[in-house]
């Protein structure tokens, strides 16, 4: 064997395995974090932390308690809810602290300590103008939404807003809600004087039974104003509905109302008022005499005499 041969056989016999530094792969990191982010939010949403009472589908125990059956003093407060989410939360929040320069907060409000009947009439009446709530000013109109609920609804909506957000100022009876509405109603047509009117008449006491006045007027001209609104910045007119909706259309906006008012300046603020969203509120057969006497404002044309 060769010296050459015999040193190169010692060198390789002298040298061990060596271990290399490396980097991770960045796609390893990142997907890991994904991952661990997924998992995260799967947990979060599905695993009801570890409460033994949920189980799928539910998610949480406060989605589980809304289909539990109730009875009593839960049953009404669940209930209220329901009808507040429906017509009342979409202003005044689902947390109860408004919206501002458009709904006054009811979360620590004096007018929700006061009296029933006091804080009955302005669902039932509607409001309109300057009113002072929780230290501050506002100036609005509201429709009298619970003028179309039933008094075991409006009492159950009313005890929930006395009762939630730190409320504590006592349930409301459904005699309590009848008597309201029965002082406030003391002049509202009869069913007998219902039957006895023309649709169109009958519509005319829709709009004045649900406050439509408020925001479009006596006479359905508008002119109440509406910061921002494109429509000139006031409430429109309902003279010419005839003119842009058929029957079966009209009907189906006033179902649905308009949230979003279209603002003049796209930069500047929310325009206050907004058309609710009747169709839980109004029956059906409301609706239908109220798009009759809408759709006959549109002035006659004049008889030019020849």
């Amino acid at each position: 064997m060769s010296n050459e041969l015999k040193s190169n056989t010692s060198q390789q016999s002298d040298t061990g395995p060596v271990a290399a530094r490396s980097t991770m792969p960045i796609w390893i990191i990142v997907l890991t974090f994904l991952l661990l982010f997924l998992g995260a939010v799967y947990f979060d949403r599905h695993s009801g932390w570890f409460d033994k009472q949920v189980y799928p589908p539910y998610t949480s125990a406060d989605q589980l308690a809304l289909y539990q059956p109730k009875s009593g003093a839960a049953a009404a407060q669940a209930r209220g809810r329901t009808v507040y989410e429906a017509a009342c939360g979409v202003c005044h929040g689902s947390d109860g602290l408004g919206k501002p320069g458009q709904a006054p907060p009811l979360a620590g409000s004096e007018w929700v300590a006061k009296d029933v009947a006091s804080l009955a009439r302005i669902p039932l009446a509607g409001l309109n103008g300057a009113i002072r709530v929780a230290g501050q000013e506002w100036n609005l109109s509201m429709a009298p939404m619970g003028a179309g609920m039933s008094d075991t609804d409006l009492a159950a909506v009313l005890t929930y807003i006395r009762e939630s957000w730190g409320n504590k100022y006592g349930a409301v009876s459904d005699d309590e809600a009848k008597a309201v509405r029965a002082a406030i109603n003391g002049n509202a047509p009869s069913a007998a004087d219902l039957a006895r009117m023309t649709p169109v008449e009958r519509g005319h006491a829709v709009f004045q039974k649900f406050g439509c006045a408020q925001c479009h007027g006596p006479d359905a001209k508008g002119g109440v104003p509406n910061p921002n609104a494109k429509t000139a910045e006031q409430i429109p007119s309902l003279i010419y509905v005839a003119d842009g909706y058929t029957k079966g259309e009209l009907i189906n906006f006033i179902k649905r109302g308009e949230r979003d008012i279209p603002r003049m300046n796209p930069a500047g603020p929310e325009p206050p008022h907004f058309m609710p969203k009747w169709g839980p509120i109004i029956t059906d057969a409301e609706l239908d005499d109220l798009a009759a006497y809408l759709l006959s404002l549109k002035p006659k044309e004049e008889n030019p005499g020849f």
